[in-house]
């Protein structure tokens, strides 16, 4: 499915959106990727499991309820997914899950955590959302799926982000052709019999060369860029990409403003 651009990228200035809409299970989680991408999550499983599995005891019956929900669609998921506790009375903990393409960020390290935490390096999210989102996740029923994007800038296409890595990061070298739009798609249900949220993501890369010349969505980013609090830029890594990367935009957008912080 080639993602909406124009609805990611919207001349707006840039803040966090929930962006929720009806979700579709089936085109979800059902295999999108290929070979090739199944072949990788279970190289990284196999060599370095403990890196990307993990669940909490009181989680395990939920975990089982969750593969079992994911493999009516799939016998071998493509997407990464985690079990939030039922989050109606108090706020959902991470139970578990299995995270192999994370973006930047380690699964059994955010193991019981409350939601709040596990947003809580995202500056300005829970001022902004945290109430929004906790209503939401409390309303969730079995019968109904949402979706929602996030996106990031790499300077590479790899999926695997784990911070354990060490992969490179975007600095002033970065150029449109050097660097690439991470985006998360992202799925929302509630576990019928558990209870639990069951929270899938799939992550995909795009060349920004590719994609800044779309209609649209040079002035969209640019607009994002030039808006983004400092504490955003430094969260996302683009504190030193951010100028060289306004340049070339720009260029190819004849509406831009130029009118960076």
């Amino acid at each position: 499915m080639s993602p909406d651009w124009q609805r990611l990228f919207p001349a707006k200035d840039h803040r966090f959106q929930m962006g929720l809409r009806v979700g579709d299970a089936r085109t979800f989680w059902t295999d999108q990727e290929g070979p090739e991408v199944r072949q990788e999550r279970q190289r990284w499983l196999r060599e370095t499991p403990g890196l990307y599995t993990a669940e909490l005891l009181e989680g395990r019956e939920g975990m089982q309820e969750a593969r079992a929900w994911i493999q009516q669609w799939t016998p071998a998921c493509e997407a990464d997914w985690v079990v939030l506790s039922e989050g109606v009375d108090e706020e959902p903990r991470v139970l578990g899950g299995e995270v192999v393409f994370p973006s930047s960020w380690s699964l059994p390290e955010k193991l019981g955590q409350p939601l709040s935490s596990v947003h809580g390096p995202v500056p300005g999210l829970g001022d902004e959302l945290g109430k929004a989102i906790q209503v939401f996740l409390s309303r969730i029923q079995p019968a109904s799926a949402w979706e929602r994007e996030n996106w990031g800038l790499a300077a590479d296409a790899e999926l695997n982000h784990h911070p354990a890595l060490s992969r490179p990061r975007l600095d002033e070298t970065a150029r449109l052709h050097t660097t690439w739009i991470r985006l998360e798609r992202q799925f929302l249900t509630r576990l019928s019999v558990t209870r639990g949220l069951l929270f899938g993501i799939r992550v995909s890369c795009h060349r920004l060369e590719e994609v800044a010349v779309l209609p649209g969505v040079a002035d969209g980013l640019t607009r994002s860029l030039e808006t983004m609090s400092e504490a955003v830029v430094e969260y996302k890594g683009l504190r030193l990409a951010r100028e060289s990367l306004l340049r070339e935009l720009r260029a190819i957008s004849p509406d831009a403003s130029g009118n960076a912080p």
